[in-house]
């Protein structure tokens, strides 16, 4: 599943009820709910509300594991772009545990 399912999903859920109840439900502002509708990337603690609402797991949208880059007005970064930099982020942290380790901390 990609970010892009996001809006589909929370419209089906939302179904026939109001911008403003699902928003309450979700616990997010409705202009927020409506930027989701329209296909734009939510910050990652927007995500996690949204996630929990629908009762799906964050992972499923970031492809990453719970890492999601993202920007504010619908900027975001390429999906290969992501995943580079998480596995470059998961590599620097694999080295410093190592790193830890074998100084016997």
């Amino acid at each position: 599943m990609k970010i892009e399912d996001l809006a589909g999903l929370v419209q089906k859920k939302k179904g026939s009820m109001g911008v403003r109840a699902t928003a309450a439900e979700i616990g997010i502002s409705p202009t927020t709910l409506s930027r989701i509708e329209r296909g734009h990337v939510p910050d990652m603690g927007t995500l996690e509300k949204v996630c929990a609402w629908l009762e799906e797991d964050m992972a499923k949208f970031t492809g990453i594991g719970g890492l999601q880059i993202a920007f504010k007005k619908k900027q975001a970064i390429s999906p290969d772009t992501a995943k580079s930099l998480a596995a470059l982020i998961e590599r620097a942290s694999k080295q410093f545990v190592e790193k830890i380790e074998a100084e016997g901390h």
